[in-house]
């Protein structure tokens, strides 16, 4: 392969054959970066697929075990209870608790923080102009567009001459 490599390159110039040299080696290196890359991926994926199925053999025997339980004679049926009824009375009451116990100590005030409560949680994009069907940055003098895409231009020429990487 070197030896093909060689050949084609004969014609060239010193500086143009350093520079075809180095053009191959960046592709062979991209290469390699995608197969590990690949490789990683593969290797992930075997992993999750390894926990899931952990997860439902853990489901699968639960699941029986909860069947057994039905089927015995110890069995005693009771009417239906939802849970999140239960989760929504306990943190009012936890809610309701804090404030006492914020200035209890220092012990409780250095205990992690909980998830925020459901009913604080953004369902919805609030925007600042309601009557706006766009984003206001869409609204720009053509000018000033001009002038901005200008700078970032000149500050992109300006990072290649200086040989960092553009993004």
């Amino acid at each position: 392969d070197s030896a093909n490599i060689k050949a084609g390159l004969e014609h060239l110039t010193p500086a143009e054959q350093a520079k075809a040299r180095l053009q191959l080696v960046l592709e062979a290196a991209a290469k390699a970066d995608e197969a590990l890359k690949a490789k990683e991926r593969s290797e992930e994926e075997a992993k999750r697929r390894k926990e899931e199925d952990q997860a439902t053999l853990l489901d699968q025997v639960k699941r029986v075990k909860e069947i057994e339980a039905i089927e015995s004679d110890a069995f005693v049926p009771q009417t239906f209870r939802s849970s999140k009824e239960v989760k929504k009375s306990t943190e009012a009451a936890e809610l309701q608790q804090e404030p006492v116990n914020v200035g209890a100590g220092a012990a409780e005030a250095a205990a992690p923080e909980k998830e925020p409560p459901a009913a604080n949680i953004p369902t919805a994009i609030k925007y600042q102009d309601d009557n706006s069907l766009a984003h206001p940055n869409l609204f720009v003098q053509k000018a000033e567009a001009e002038e901005k895409w200008f700078q970032r231009l000149v500050a992109l020429r300006q990072e290649r001459l200086m040989g960092s990487p553009v993004a």
